[in-house]
């Protein structure tokens, strides 16, 4: 199985675009920026043909924009609930559309949201497929697909 860095960059462009109407960029850098202070991770599992966990990972600022944006609200107004549901949601749409160009047959588990410090998700006996970081104005999205071995 071969995920390219460029067909996710497509896809997390896409989910963001056309669900927040914000654009979102790959960074290609050696060292991109990290993730500070505390942040929310959003996860969904492969089952099937391929078996891998994806996870969307961002600040919490971050994903208290995207709460917010996705509802309609401020910033101030954004709940930790509305905040879960728009990352678990931008999170079931990028592992959904990356479980598109996984070989068949294979199921997407329900999104699972996380706080805490970066990285908030870590995979003991797992490898990275990819890991690729983004840019949403200054605000970082790290996305991660995690081979589960077994």
């Amino acid at each position: 199985m071969h995920l390219s860095n460029d067909d996710v960059a497509a896809i997390v462009n896409e989910v963001w675009s056309s669900m927040l109407g914000l654009p979102v960029d790959p960074l290609e850098v050696e060292n991109p920026p990290h993730i500070e202070g505390p942040a929310v991770s959003g996860s969904v599992g492969v089952n099937g043909a391929t078996d891998c966990l994806i996870c969307v990972e961002m600040g919490a600022e971050a994903a208290r924009l995207f709460g917010a944006t996705m509802f309609g609200l401020s910033e101030e107004e954004a709940s930790e609930d509305d905040i879960s549901d728009a990352i678990g949601e931008l999170t079931n749409m990028v592992g959904g559309n990356i479980k598109s160009l996984l070989p068949e047959p294979s199921a997407l588990s329900l999104p699972v949201v996380a706080q805490g410090t970066s990285p908030t998700l870590k995979v003991p006996s797992a490898t990275k497929l990819l890991h690729s970081t983004y840019l949403c104005g200054d605000k970082p999205i790290v996305v991660t697909v995690w081979n589960r071995l077994s």
